[in-house]
């Protein structure tokens, strides 16, 4: 992923997503292998000139990285960054090898982008301590400023994710959205503000009856997703409301209440009432990280777009 032409590619997305497309290639066997009789093929070693470009400049950003970061956090002691300076040394490398082998055996965690080590991994996190419980004291306020917008039919964008998935963008890669009406949502803009928001997706999301999306995980392990029950409709006849499900753990959103997972387990939604479900996804720093912890991603977060610049190109998030 960190040929020039991939990295081009997914620099739009803040987080490092791997060459999942190359891995898959080499794991079935597409397009290349060995042959009966003993050699390699063209295709496997196209494969594998590919996979040496990606570990030269994957080597080469994240050597450029650390040497920003012990410029910029100097004074920084060397407590505080153990865990940054193993941060850069496993995304550096093969990142899987860099985790514990209790995340890299467990069937429904798969990291695809940056991994931060030393943060505690579990589907669902406790949101009833902070910094969750201030956006649940903030739940009220909120749904009353949503409930104006949906009064006068503002708008959720249908952003080319699957079938029934819509969205009004708060922020998106961490910047603030020009479409979202801020001056009409005081109280929301105002929790958001205590938040430490993690520079990926904040925004009103809306899934059509009948649809879900379906299983995977999103890019990096330092994030927690966030959400709070907006608009979620009761089962017809005591049947199933809206939920997703983390690591084959179910969840049904209920108005009001706060839910914080994990978004590196697989996770896939459904919506299986008749009327639409609502809520407010907000992307969050793990908890566990350090104040300097999250200035160290956004900087290396920052080097990677000065380095390799920004395209179009969208990779489409889950909840």
């Amino acid at each position: 992923f960190f040929t020039r032409d991939t990295m081009l590619l997914l620099s739009a997305s803040s987080c490092f997503a791997p060459a999942t497309e190359l891995r898959c290639r080499g794991c079935h066997g597409s397009g290349g292998g060995t042959s009966r009789c003993g050699r390699i093929s063209m295709g496997s070693a196209a494969v594998s000139g590919e996979a040496a470009e990606e570990a030269y400049w994957r080597a080469w950003f994240w050597d450029k990285a650390s040497e920003a970061v012990e410029e910029q956090f100097a004074s920084a002691g060397k407590r505080a960054l153990r865990r940054v300076r193993e941060y850069i040394k496993v995304n550096r490398g093969d990142v899987a090898q860099g985790m514990p082998k209790r995340l890299r055996k467990h069937p429904h965690y798969e990291v695809v982008g940056g991994y931060f080590p030393g943060l505690s991994a579990t589907p669902f996190l406790d949101a009833s301590a902070a910094p969750f419980d201030a956006i649940r004291r903030a739940a009220p306020a909120i749904r009353e400023e949503l409930d104006g917008l949906l009064a006068r039919e503002a708008e959720f964008e249908d952003i080319g994710k699957p079938l029934g998935w819509r969205t009004m963008p708060i922020y998106y890669r961490g910047e603030r959205q020009a479409s979202f009406p801020a001056e009409e949502c005081p109280q929301t803009m105002g929790a958001l503000g205590k938040l430490r928001l993690a520079g990926e997706t904040v925004a009103f999301q809306r899934q059509s009856p009948g649809t879900g999306l379906p299983r995977h995980v999103d890019p990096c392990s330092w994030v927690v997703a966030c959400h709070v029950g907006m608009v979620c409709p009761t089962g017809e006849e005591g049947g199933e409301t809206p939920y997703i499900s983390v690591a084959g753990e179910k969840y049904h959103w209920r108005e009001g209440e706060v839910m914080v997972f994990d978004p590196s387990f697989k996770h896939e939604t459904f919506n299986p009432t008749s009327q639409d479900r609502i809520i407010l996804n907000i992307d969050l720093f793990h908890p566990e990280l350090t104040d300097l912890e999250c200035r160290v991603i956004q900087e290396t977060i920052r080097l990677k777009k000065e380095l390799f610049g920004s395209t179009e190109a969208q990779e489409w998030r889950g909840p």
